[in-house]
């Protein structure tokens, strides 16, 4: 487990071109899972994480009042280019912050976080009375992870922690969260990108991967849930 200072220096020196280049279909996604938010009605949203700022950008343009904190030095950058309010610090310096927020949004952070509960502390400070929090994270005790075991593609050195629905409800509860309900999470991919996840995790098939990647367009948009990502509401009690 990495220290928390060696962590957050790493993170505010992340650059990721790769994601850059799949940002039409993190767009697509984001439009998919804003309409779980419910209406905007100039609520204030925060999005932790928020990295290159496109959910950001997604829920401003749909009428929420959308900020977003995130520590890459060249994300925060990439979030500003487009036009976004982006805070460059940590979690716990907004909390620390006179500024209260009716929506939080975490989407693929709290398995990357050295201390989820603390953190997952500092969103319920930031909430308003009855606010609601959004996240996302991998599921695993789904049965893709299980299936897969090892090979499960997931299981990345990036990802420090790992949570089922039971564990992340009782977490949330710890930080004095009530959760709503638990659902799916769908990622919208490029097909190059799926292949090579297939091909990784699968070596076996790998071969059938790349006769694919000659035929179909590599840029065809494909849904992926497996059933091995959550999407956790939880609500800051009135």
């Amino acid at each position: 487990m990495p220290e928390p200072d060696d962590l957050i220096k790493a993170y505010g020196a992340v650059e990721d071109p790769v994601y850059v280049g799949e940002r039409d279909n993190r767009y697509f996604t984001f439009r998919r899972v804003l309409t779980e938010l419910g209406p905007p009605q100039s609520r204030r949203l925060l999005d932790v994480g928020a990295y290159c700022g496109y959910f950001v950008d997604v829920a401003g343009q749909a009428g929420f009042r959308a900020e977003g904190t995130e520590l890459s030095a060249w994300a925060v950058a990439q979030a500003r280019a487009l036009g976004v309010t982006m805070h460059d610090g940590t979690l716990a310096e907004r909390a620390a912050s006179d500024d209260r927020y009716d929506v939080v949004t975490m989407w693929d952070v709290v398995e990357h976080l050295v201390d989820p509960r603390t953190e997952l502390e500092a969103a319920y400070r930031l909430l308003e009375p009855g606010g609601v929090l959004h996240l996302s994270t991998i599921d695993a005790s789904s049965l893709v992870a299980r299936a897969l075991g090892r090979r499960w593609p997931w299981l990345m050195d990036m990802h420090l922690y790992y949570f089922d629905r039971a564990s992340i409800t009782r977490l949330l509860g710890q930080a004095g969260f009530r959760v709503d309900r638990i659902g799916h999470y769908t990622h919208v991919v490029s097909l190059d990108y799926l292949l090579s996840k297939v091909g990784a995790a699968l070596p076996v098939v790998d071969p059938m991967a790349e006769a694919i990647r000659t035929v179909v367009p590599e840029h065809w948009r494909v849904p992926m849930n497996l059933g091995d990502n959550m999407h956790v509401v939880a609500r800051r009690p009135a």
